[in-house]
């Protein structure tokens, strides 16, 4: 358990997290739609969220709590999940530019 007490593990973690956002911004760039603000902090939000759902269960066997641990992954675990098609509808909810279907 020493690597999650040293700089190294957080250091990763921090790059993967922007990875991630990155990798979703050029996502949405290649297909063409546009985010604005409000968007990007509801993504920050849900990803922050899914990493708090995450430590509440590996911080609660780390404690010897498992049961905590189960009823905190299944309830921040489907909040997680729902919330997260929910984000995926908003980022996803624009019509693509450039690109209708043509009428008749």
């Amino acid at each position: 358990m020493q690597l999650f007490n040293s700089g190294f593990f957080w250091f990763v973690e921090g790059i993967l997290f922007a990875v991630v956002f990155l990798a979703v911004r050029a996502m949405l760039q290649d297909l063409g739609l546009k985010t604005p603000f409000w968007k990007w902090v509801l993504l920050l939000i849900w990803m922050v969220l899914g990493g708090f759902t995450i430590a509440f269960v590996g911080t609660s066997f780390g404690e010897g709590e498992p049961v905590a641990a189960q009823r905190g992954g299944l309830l921040f675990g489907l909040l997680t999940i729902i919330s997260g098609f929910g984000v995926w509808r908003l980022l996803f909810s624009q019509e693509r530019s450039g690109g209708g279907e043509a009428a008749g």
